[in-house]
């Protein structure tokens, strides 16, 4: 009795008519080659404000996070101790002009006796020898007030270029000086400002290969043109410009570093941000398939094809997605049916009956199905 109930249900399966599905054929078109990286926003300059003299802290001259411009005086350190030293070098600079008078006098007074031979020749050289020795601790002097003139101008701590500066590190009343390990703050140009992603060491030669076969000049950075996708989805407005690249590759990463400068009116973007940078570094003829015929297995892509009738499930090499399509890089050709709706019901060999699939309404991004 089991052994006829098994029959029966064998001949109810194999009698089940082919699944439904939804077929499209495989189209091809020119596309755009987008490379796409994650990148961190720095300023494009960063200058650590730092004291160059010791001394405590007077005031503050700027607001957190507002920008600042160039010579603006950010920190003030109390300059009466170098006022000081400066009126203390200056009496030492006359006290060596007036050494330098005395000895001037004695060679005009010994010159004449000696040519009288009224004093001997070895006193008037000796007078002479006083009198430049004068002469150098009368430059001596003057350098030591430049430097004390110096030291008293760098009591007014300055930014040195145009930016926003952050947040002070030290307190009015603190003693600071050029040995403290962190800086009173930090001005940063943000306009334009910097963005650094990296680059593998194969998309480096790929680049390299495909400027070269295109015929172009070899540079270290093309001229290329580069997007800014925001944490929050938002476009940047504005596009920006590579600028620099690493001298040597990472060797933990196996990466090059790559800068890109970006227009930020308004200051909106700010160093520590981190956002998508996008290039189109050419066009290829492709092949494309919507999105939701693609089939993720274990970090591989599949895509059921549909000939005379019957699936075949074949392992494809997906590229970039374009839209609600995928580019597939090999395993498929153009004007081949794909399976679009009802992939995760069919198995190879397995004949289906298709029909025509209609492309869903702008703005609906499908997601490829798994098994």
């Amino acid at each position: 009795m089991p052994l006829s109930s098994c029959k029966k249900d064998e001949a109810a399966a194999s009698a089940a008519p082919p699944p439904a599905v939804l077929t499209a054929p495989a189209t091809s078109r020119s596309v755009n080659i987008v490379r796409t990286w994650t990148g961190a926003l720095d300023g494009s300059k960063n200058v650590d404000i730092r004291p160059r003299v010791s001394g405590y802290l007077l005031s503050r001259g700027y607001e957190e996070g507002k920008t600042v411009k160039k010579g603006d005086v950010l920190f003030t350190i109390d300059p009466r101790p170098l006022e000081a030293e400066l009126q203390q070098v200056e009496a030492d600079h006359l006290m060596a002009v007036a050494q330098q008078t005395k000895a001037e006098q004695d060679v005009a007074r010994y010159r004449p006796l000696a040519e009288k031979n009224a004093i001997s020749r070895e006193d008037l050289e000796h007078a002479i020898q006083s009198q430049e020795a004068a002469n150098a601790k009368v430059a001596a002097a003057l350098a030591v007030i430049a430097q004390a003139k110096l030291n008293l101008g760098f009591t007014k701590i300055v930014s040195e270029i145009d930016g926003v500066a952050g947040f002070a590190n030290r307190e009015i009343g603190d003693l600071v000086g050029p040995l403290d390990s962190k800086a009173l703050t930090t001005v940063s140009t943000v306009d334009p400002i910097k963005v650094s992603f990296q680059v593998s060491e194969q998309e480096y030669l790929a680049a390299k290969r495909k400027r070269e076969q295109d015929g172009k000049p070899a540079v270290d950075v093309p001229d290329v043109p580069v997007g800014l996708t925001l944490a929050d989805g938002h476009r940047h407005s504005q596009p920006g410009k590579m600028f620099s690249i690493s001298r040597e590759v990472n060797n933990q990463t196996g990466t090059f570093e790559i800068t890109a400068h970006f227009p930020n009116p308004g200051n909106v973007l700010r160093p520590g941000q981190f956002a998508r940078v996008d290039a189109i570094l050419g066009t290829i003829d492709a092949v494309l398939v919507p999105q939701r015929a693609v089939m993720e297995v274990q970090g591989s892509y599949q895509i059921a094809v549909v000939t005379d009738g019957k699936v075949e499930i074949r392992p494809v090499k997906v590229g970039q997605r374009e839209g609600s399509e995928w580019v597939i890089e090999s395993g498929l050709k153009a004007g081949e049916t794909v399976i679009v709706e009802g992939v995760s019901k069919v198995r190879s060999g397995m004949p289906v009956v298709a029909s025509p699939w209609t492309p869903p309404a702008t703005g609906d991004q499908p997601k490829p199905e798994g098994k």
